[in-house]
């Protein structure tokens, strides 16, 4: 019986276990959870066993333990196949890395070789193995490896993973036809095996950023969905807020009008002019010189006087006219809505107060706004972060934001000093006069 092929196929296992845990830390676990780890333990030490009484192909050794982190990831996390594949070809390629980076090191320190002439283990090899696994495996995690497990992978992504998947295989090849080659202990010290090594290393870490870049466009891709819908909802509330301002108008210039002829009697004039005053102050609309911003800032401003929030504009909405009308509302509506949340957690209202200035200086647009908040902001890529815990589902407001700015060739711009927040949006105005 050969109890170090056992040993090493454990290790094996426990390197792909770890790193395909860390990839998944942010999936849903299934409700049988344990249970189908308990019996990818059971699998994975009957083929320990068989390994040590049947040395199987050095072609095929490792498929078991990788097809046991297929079953391990579906029957385990809220997945589907596609993604099972993503993760574990993920995987296989990080421990790959340190793999090839513990034989490199071998390779230039023969003190350290996984063999000695007599075909025994080091001591030094076991140690030299944990560390290559923490730098490899420590580095990838904060190189983002916990958002691997969480894109959708939607079909356009389908043809990329797939070809990943093949090209992950195919680029072991050279290093198992090398160990077929000549026995394992003498091929370690060949000039073909260091460069099989090298090839294989920068194969693996150019799979890593393909993967990372699978990653990147499939998140972007959902965020752009997730602010389409945003969009479609907004232009909804839209056409709702200009049916709804229209009617409260129509009503108030009739209240206006039969408050003015009870008011020519003596009979309860103190409350009539109260009446008279509360309809003046709900009938005060505010006009820019845009209809769309006209709709927009009276319904926030009626929101904020309910609230005791101080809502203050100094807007040139003539300057507005070249931006559709849904891209208006969306942009002002979470502008608004995002100072709205944060001014109404104070404490002091004296505090509570929303500035917005739109002018144009130069050939800039410029779209200025301020509020004061309570708390600590965080930023990431120059936007603030959600502060709703959930930054993956939640904290597009200002990326739609953002988005639609450069739909117009302009930038956003964030700050926050003494616990006031600056939104800053400049767009060129030199092409929209020209087409003027």
């Amino acid at each position: 019986m050969n109890l170090q092929l056992p040993i090493i196929m454990f290790i094996y296992t426990l390197e792909m276990a770890v790193i395909t845990t860390i990839i998944c830390a942010r999936l849903e676990r299934r409700s049988r959870y344990f249970s189908g780890a308990l019996t990818c333990v059971v699998l994975i030490l009957a083929y320990l066993v068989l390994v040590a009484f049947y040395k199987p192909s050095v072609l095929v050794i490792h498929l078991p333990i990788v097809l046991i982190s297929f079953l391990y990831v579906h029957w385990c996390y809220n997945t589907n196949v596609l993604q099972v594949l993503y993760i574990v070809s993920a995987g296989y390629i990080i421990q790959r890395i340190s793999s090839l980076l513990n034989t490199l090191i071998s390779y230039f320190s023969p003190e350290y070789l996984a063999h000695d002439v007599n075909g025994e283990v080091s001591i030094h090899w076991y140690l030299l193995i944990l560390l290559c696994d923490v730098l490899v495996f420590v580095s990838f995690y904060h190189l983002g490896g916990r958002g691997f497990g969480i894109p959708q992978l939607r079909k356009n992504a389908s043809i990329r993973v797939v070809v990943f998947g093949i090209i992950v295989v195919l680029m072991n090849q050279p290093w198992t036809l090398g160990m077929l080659h000549d026995d394992i202990i003498h091929h370690s010290y060949t000039t073909y095996a260091l460069a099989e090594t090298i090839w294989n290393l920068i194969a693996c870490i150019l799979c890593v950023f393909v993967q990372f870049d699978i990653t990147h466009i499939d998140r972007k891709d959902n965020e752009l969905e997730i602010a389409r819908k945003l969009i479609s909802e907004k232009e909804h509330q839209y056409k709702m807020s200009k049916s709804t301002v229209e009617a409260i108008n129509r009503k108030c210039h009739d209240l206006k009008y039969q408050l003015s002829a009870l008011s020519k009697g003596e009979d309860s004039q103190k409350h009539i002019s109260e009446a008279m005053e509360l309809v003046e102050s709900f009938d005060s609309a505010i006009h820019t010189g845009n209809d769309t911003l006209d709709i927009i800032f009276t319904e926030k401003n009626s929101y904020c006087k309910k609230h005791d929030i101080d809502f203050v504009c100094m807007v040139d909405g003539d300057k507005l006219s070249f931006i559709d009308v849904t891209d208006l509302y969306v942009m002002f509506g979470n502008i608004i809505d995002n100072a709205i949340n944060a001014v109404r957690n104070l404490e002091d209202h004296s505090k509570r107060s929303i500035y917005i200035k739109i002018h144009q200086e130069n050939k800039l647009l410029l779209i200025q706004t301020e509020n004061a908040f309570t708390g600590e902001l965080q930023f990431k890529d120059g936007l603030p972060r959600t502060t709703s815990g959930d930054e993956f589902n939640h904290g597009y407001g200002v990326s739609s934001i953002k988005m639609i700015a450069e739909k117009y060739g302009g930038s956003l711009n964030t700050r926050a000093e003494d616990n006031v927040f600056y939104l800053n949006i400049l767009i060129p105005m030199e092409d929209r006069e020209a087409q003027q």
